[in-house]
C-alpha cells in the first residue's frame, strides 16, 4: 500500500529559527501531463468532466516509465501488483458531487477542490515547475515572503545544510541493467549491421539473432507485466518508448530477413529503422536531468551505433571523428563535475578513455582490422559499459523532494 499524498516540507528539522513551511501534494492532473504523453500503453486517460488524469490498472505493463516522466513523483509502482498506481482525484465523488476524500479528511482546511483563476499560477520555492500546466494553487505564507532561512548566522547555516542531505534519486542503477544491457547490445547490431550493407561484410545470420533474443529478453525484464508487454507499441503517435520498442522490432524482423534474403529495399528498410530505434531509445532520457545541462552525451547509443561501424568498416576518417566526439563529451562532463565539485570516480574515466586514445593513435595502421585488434575492440566495448553505467549513474528526474534540495542548498550557498 502506497501513499498518494505527501508532505513535503522546509523545516524537516524542526528547528525553531526556521520558518514552518509544509505543501502537501498528490497527482496535479496536469493539463499537460507527461505520465499520459509517455506512457507507451495508453494505460492513462483524462476524464473530461473533471479533468482528472485516470490510470487504468488493467492496461498498465508496469515499465515504471511514467514514475520518471512524472516531476511530482505521483505515479507509484507497486511491486505486489507490478503495477503503476495514483491518486484518482476521487472522480466517483466528483461525479457526485462530493469533495475529493483528502479534502473532507484535511482538520486544518489546508485543501479546498474549486476552479481559483487567481491563484492558478501562484507557486512556491521547491515546487517543480518544468511548464506541464499543472491544477493546483499553492497559496503563499500569510508574510507573503518565501521560505528562507531567518536570523542565523554562517555557522548555523552550515550545520543545518550538512544535515539536509541529498534524496536518492529515483534512477537506481541496480534496477537498470537490464536497460544498459539492451542499449549496449541494439548499437552493437545496428552499427554491425551498417557494416554488413555498407562494406559486405558477412553477418551471419546465428550471430544476429543471437544479439536480438537477449535484446527482447532484456527490454522485457523491466515489465512488471510480462504478459501485456505487446502493448507498449501502442502510444507510438506521443511516447518515445512505444517508437523504441516498434522500431526495434521492425529493425529485428526486416534484418533477418535481409540476412536471409538480400535486397536493397530490405536493406535499405532495416537500416533506417536501426537508426531510427538509436535515435528513439536516446530520446526516450530527454526527461533526464544531466548535472552538465548537456542533452548530447558520449554515451548516446546513436553515436555508440556509428562508433561500431566505423570499427568495423574500417573507414579511418570516421572512427577518429566518432570516437573525438566521445572524447570531447566525456572529458566535458567530467570538468563540468569538477567545477560543480561532484564527486566522481577517477578509475573509472581512466578505464573508460584510455582505449579510445589507443584506437586514435592506431588508427590507419596495419594491424589495426577487425580480426587483428580484438584485444583494443573489446577494451573499447568495455570503456562503452563504463560510460553507459556511469550515465545511468548521473541521471536524475526531477521530484518534489529534489527540488526543495535544491532550493535549501542554493539558499545556504548565495548566504555563505
Amino acid at each position: 500500500q502506497y501513499n498518494w499524498r505527501e508532505l513535503s516540507s522546509f523545516n524537516a528539522l524542526r528547528h525553531p529559527e526556521l520558518p514552518v513551511f509544509h505543501f502537501s501534494i498528490a497527482c496535479n492532473h496536469c493539463e499537460d501531463a507527461p505520465c499520459m504523453q509517455n506512457c507507451p500503453a495508453l494505460a492513462y486517460t483524462r476524464d473530461f468532466v473533471t479533468g482528472a488524469i485516470i490510470h487504468h490498472a488493467e492496461s498498465c505493463i508496469g515499465c515504471k516509465y511514467c514514475t520518471w516522466a512524472c516531476p511530482y513523483d505521483a505515479p507509484k509502482f507497486n511491486k505486489a501488483k507490478g503495477i503503476v498506481e495514483k491518486c484518482t482525484f476521487c472522480v466517483d465523488r466528483l461525479h457526485e458531487n462530493k469533495k475529493p476524500a483528502c479534502v473532507d479528511a484535511c482538520p486544518v482546511d489546508a485543501l479546498s477542490y474549486g476552479e481559483d483563476e487567481e491563484q492558478k499560477e501562484a507557486l512556491v520555492p521547491g515546487f517543480v515547475d518544468v511548464g506541464i500546466r499543472p491544477a493546483i494553487s499553492l497559496i503563499p505564507l500569510r508574510t507573503n515572503l518565501p521560505p528562507e532561512i531567518y536570523n542565523l548566522d554562517k555557522t548555523d547555516r552550515v550545520e543545518i545544510a550538512a544535515v539536509y542531505e541529498k534524496p536518492p534519486s529515483k534512477v537506481k542503477l541496480s534496477k537498470e541493467w537490464s536497460l544498459i544491457a539492451l542499449t549496449i547490445l541494439v548499437s552493437t547490431m545496428a552499427g554491425w549491421f551498417g557494416t554488413h550493407i555498407y562494406t559486405g561484410l558477412d553477418f551471419p545470420l546465428h550471430w544476429f539473432l543471437a544479439l536480438s533474443i537477449p535484446s527482447i529478453m532484456f527490454s522485457s525484464l523491466h515489465l512488471g507485466k510480462k504478459t501485456r508487454a505487446w502493448r507498449a507499441i501502442l502510444n507510438v503517435k506521443n511516447s518515445w518508448l512505444s517508437r523504441e520498442i516498434l522500431t526495434l522490432l521492425l529493425f529485428m524482423g526486416s534484418g533477418a530477413l535481409s540476412i536471409m534474403f538480400p535486397h536493397p529495399i530490405l536493406n535499405g528498410f532495416a537500416m533506417v529503422m536501426g537508426i531510427f530505434c538509436l535515435i528513439s531509445i536516446d530520446m526516450v532520457y530527454h526527461i533526464f536531468i544531466r548535472p552538465e545541462n548537456l542533452n548530447t552525451h558520449s554515451a548516446m547509443t546513436l553515436l555508440t551505433g556509428f562508433m561500431v561501424f566505423s570499427l568495423a568498416s574500417n573507414i579511418v576518417f570516421l572512427i577518429g571523428f566518432t570516437i573525438s566526439i566521445k572524447i570531447s563529451l566525456y572529458l566535458y562532463r567530467k570538468i563540468s563535475f569538477r567545477k560543480q565539485t561532484i564527486k566522481w570516480k577517477l578509475g573509472l574515466s581512466i578505464a573508460r578513455l584510455v582505449p579510445l586514445f589507443v584506437a586514435l593513435v592506431y588508427i590507419g595502421s596495419p594491424w589495426f582490422y577487425w580480426l587483428d585488434s580484438w584485444m583494443v575492440l573489446s577494451l573499447i566495448g568495455i570503456g562503452e559499459v563504463i560510460d553507459r553505467i556511469e550515465y545511468y549513474d548521473e541521471a536524475e528526474v526531477p521530484f518534489p523532494k529534489m527540488e526543495l534540495f535544491e532550493h535549501l542548498n542554493k539558499k545556504n550557498n548565495a548566504e555563505q
